[in-house]
């Protein structure tokens, strides 16, 4: 039998996670890398084809290091944001091979990344 002392000393619930911004266009991934609280689902094949290389490049290690870099820099001259400093970047498969990506933002406390990593 529950009683009321056992509900006043539960657990505080966890906080729901953010709800990703889903983008398709170019203009709304530039918008939606401008804030950095949210994950970015990135729906558009041909937008997601930039990042889908880069870590697949980067799975290589020390091998690609060069090339990664390479890319990344063209990703964030592309863009207007250093991405890989602000997020993670990962990707999912779908069934019949769609690749999405997400990118979910990097926390440093008061929403600033450390000194090394400011541009």
């Amino acid at each position: 039998m529950l009683l009321e002392r056992d509900y006043s000393n539960a657990d505080p619930r966890k906080s729901l996670p953010p709800i990703p911004v889903r983008v398709s266009r170019r203009s709304q991934l530039i918008a939606a890398l401008r804030q950095n609280e949210r994950p970015i689902v990135i729906e558009d094949q041909g937008l997601a084809g930039p990042f889908v290389r880069l870590l697949r490049v980067r799975e290589l290690g020390r091998l690609g290091e060069f090339v990664a870099n390479t890319m990344s820099s063209g990703i964030d001259q592309s863009y207007g944001a250093n991405v890989e400093a602000y997020w993670y970047v990962g990707r999912y498969v779908l069934p019949g091979n769609v690749q999405k990506v997400i990118l979910k933002p990097k926390l440093y406390g008061a929403g600033r990344p450390p000194r090394h990593l400011e541009a």
